[in-house]
């Protein structure tokens, strides 16, 4: 497995969470959060803003997996949907988190989009109100 080349980097903030439950596994929660993306190598000039929402089981010990769906919209009118899954931790005091997405669109831009695989990497504070976002193609 290669990491292919950085596709886009930017910064998040969360917008919302909401406490969906809670049993022996950890806490259910849900949320959304948006990113500027600019674009980088093959997606050089797409810069765009992504809003997603995922919901997560926070454990015990503090990490938690996360599956979610988003929406990525460029400055020029192009979207594609994400599909994204996920896990999160929290370590020496901030948030850090991998996840892959896939991507759906009709788009004749963002085409290539549609067979890309990203890994993601995102880290911030510790409470994911305010991270960095980089987004790798998985060649």
């Amino acid at each position: 497995m290669a990491i292919g080349e950085k596709l886009w980097e930017g910064k998040a903030k969360t917008m919302g969470m909401a406490i969906k439950g809670a049993d022996a596994d950890g806490v259910k929660l849900e949320y959304t959060w948006i990113a500027q993306l600019k674009g980088t190598g093959k997606a050089a000039g797409v810069d765009g803003q992504v809003m997603f929402t995922g919901n997560t089981v926070i454990s015990p010990t503090g990490g938690g997996g996360t599956v979610g769906t988003g929406l990525f919209t460029t400055m020029t009118g192009d979207m594609a949907v994400i599909k994204g899954t996920g896990y999160g931790k929290p370590e020496m005091g901030k948030g850090k988190g991998i996840g892959i997405w896939s991507f759906m669109t009709l788009s004749p831009k963002l085409q290539w989009m549609n067979t890309a695989v990203a890994l993601t990497t995102q880290e911030g504070d510790a409470q994911w109100m305010e991270f960095d976002v980089v987004v790798w193609e998985w060649k």
